[in-house]
Order: structure tokens, then sequence, then C-alpha cells
């Protein structure tokens, strides 16, 4: 089997204006078994009232008609969750009442700042807005549970790191340190997110994984965070020689939220 892009979105994503059936045409290309979607579920974004969210059911009845169109490949669902405390009860009924594969977890934005743009990390100074991401994302993986994967642990810092090149990311070593120490405990999979670290040096990426192997870390997901087709599996290959360099040989997918580990 070939491992699948296990973060993908489609124009279901409020960022992304990518149909699905071109990644089908890309993942049959690819050779792929399996193609998951995992959308953003961004709830009360910015604690503005406003839900960055998908139609779930619209969705799966696409999904339903291309898989009959598609039968080399499995079509799987998936979610990437924004999580945030206030939104904790619509996102535990979402994920109860309904059918998902693989569930992400991101932190996308807090305290009315939005990672994404360097502007946003000013607001406090690049330092202080760091730390607090951190912290918000260590509150994250300790107070909630229902999930299969953190992803990109290191999305705040590449904003940083992309206004800053001066930015160390080993002066957050202790938040690092204590979030794997989470997802380690809790049997969670950590994410190699392509898309960060295309931007960020590769000692960065060598330096997480280094770190993730010390503490214990086992499980790993490799993903492209596609909004378009031309990222899906993107450098993969590369990536995988990273990983391999870093004392891992295997990468984890699910199915159905259950952990399988593929040899690379």
């Amino acid at each position: 089997m070939i491992i699948h892009d296990q973060h993908v979105h489609s124009y279901y994503s409020f960022d992304s204006k990518q149909n699905i059936e071109e990644y089908l045409n890309k993942a049959t290309e690819l050779g792929l078994d399996y193609f998951v979607l995992t959308d953003h579920c961004d709830l009360n974004y910015l604690d503005k009232g406003e839900d960055l969210f998908f139609d779930v059911k619209k969705q799966d009845d696409e999904l339903n008609e291309l898989q009959n169109k598609y039968p080399n490949i499995k079509i799987l669902r998936g979610i990437e969750i924004g999580c945030k405390p206030n939104a904790l009860n619509r996102i535990n009924a979402i994920i109860k009442n309904n059918h998902f594969d693989v569930i992400n977890l991101s932190l996308h934005e807090s305290d009315n700042i939005d990672y994404y743009y360097f502007k946003e990390l000013e607001k406090l100074g690049v330092d202080e807005t760091l730390k607090l991401y951190f912290s918000r994302q260590l509150e994250m993986v300790r107070n909630y549970d229902d999930f299969d994967v953190l992803c990109h642990l290191d999305y705040g810092f590449k904003t940083a790191y992309l206004g800053d090149k001066n930015v160390p990311i080993q002066k957050y070593e202790s938040y690092l340190v204590d979030i794997m120490k989470e997802i380690i405990k809790k049997n969670k999979a950590l994410e190699i997110n392509v898309k960060v670290q295309d931007v960020l040096p590769m000692e960065h990426t060598k330096y997480l994984l280094d770190l993730y192997k010390k503490l214990g870390g086992k499980y790993l997901t490799l993903s492209s965070d596609a909004h378009e087709i031309g990222w899906l599996c993107h450098n993969f290959d590369i990536y995988i020689n990273i990983i391999k360099s870093c004392g891992f040989n295997e990468l984890t997918y699910f199915l159905n939220r259950e952990k399988h580990l593929l040899k690379i």
C-alpha cells in the first residue's frame, strides 16, 4: 500500500476552491488505495460567533456518488477540528452524530489572534504570542481526548519564522516537550505537515522528530494540508527520507478511527 494523504481540503472548506473529483483523478495517478477529506470545522471563529464549517450531509452525499464512479479508491471521511473550549459541546455533538475515519486536531486561533498572519503575532509581540500559542495548544491536548492526530504543532511558529527568520524554535522546547508528552500518553499521532515544513529549514523538521523520538513518540502521520490538487502527497518522498533518518520506520494511518501502521 502507498501511504495516503491524511490532511486534505476541498471547496467544502472556507479557504479552498478545489473540487473533489480532481483530487480523485490525482490519487488514481499516484496509485493510492485510500483518499480522505479533512475539511475545516472552526466554530465561533475569533469568538465572533462565526462558524467556519461545512455541510457534512451534503459532502457525504457527494462522496457516495464519487465512490461509485471511482471504485479503485476507498474514499474516507475525515475532519479538521479547530478546538476551542467555548465550542466543545458542539464539537462533541458533531463527532458523535457523524462518521469520521480520522479526526485531526488543530489550533488556528485563540484569544482573538489568528495565528496565520504575522501582523496578528505582532499585537502582543512575537515572543509573547508564541508562548500563548503553545500554552493554548498544551491546554487543548490536556483537556480534549476525542481526536486521532495533532496537526501542525508548529503552525504558529511557521508564521513567526516567515516574519522573522531569527526566531528559534528551541526557545519553546519546554512547551513542545509537554505537548508531545500529552499526545504520547494518550496514544495520539503527531502530524508532519508538509505545507508547514516546506517553509522551514530541514533542521527544524529534524529537531521536532528527534525530540518526539527522544520522548518515546511512535505514531506519525505524513500529510500535505492540501488545498489544491498540486499539493496532494507533495514531497512525500523527501519527508519519508527525513522521517527514516530520525529513526522512525513506520507511518500511521487511520480507518474508522483505528490506527494502522505502514512500514516505510
